[in-house]
């Protein structure tokens, strides 16, 4: 048996591994959050993704034809972290991941909305995207009586 196969080389290794692909998922999450914003329809969310997983397999590819295997769990971590975050920047249940919030029973509000409310989610990341204010979510403005003056507030106004 060689010396290094159950040493503490093989260990470091490992650990150093884990690390590299808890950094990995770390890195991946930002990357993945900051493409799942940018996307408006489920069409662009599918297309981001398999941007993700594409370039995913061509680094890995790299990786292994370079023969530097510690950076493998790097390149899963991006791709694990890119994936879960491009779901969180998107912020809707769609293909893979609205099975598993149902089978999980979390995320309710986005697993049981009405059309209308997906039409009002498109048009705020649209606006996003686009630079634009979003639309509000809240109204802002006060229809009674002031508890201070007693007389109605300025519609328009902002706090």
């Amino acid at each position: 048996m060689d010396e290094n196969s159950l040493g503490t080389g093989s260990f470091a290794v490992a650990i150093f591994v884990i690390m590299l692909f808890a950094f990995g998922l770390v890195i991946g999450e930002h990357v993945g959050e900051e493409m799942g914003k940018k996307c408006v329809e489920k069409r662009d969310f599918h297309i981001a993704n398999l941007k993700i997983i594409l370039v995913g397999v061509a680094v890995s590819a790299v990786v292994w034809a370079v023969q530097l295997l510690t950076l493998a769990g790097l390149v899963l971590g991006l791709m694990a972290g890119a994936l879960a975050g491009a779901k969180i920047g998107f912020g809707e249940s769609v293909g893979p991941w609205k099975f598993a919030d149902k089978y999980f029973n979390v995320n309710k509000d986005q697993t049981n909305r009405t059309e209308a409310e997906k039409a009002r989610r498109r048009a705020v990341r649209k606006a996003r995207k686009q630079g634009e204010p979003e639309p509000e979510l809240m109204s802002v403005q006060m229809d009674g009586p002031s508890s201070a003056s007693g007389t109605n507030a300025k519609k328009g106004t902002r706090h």
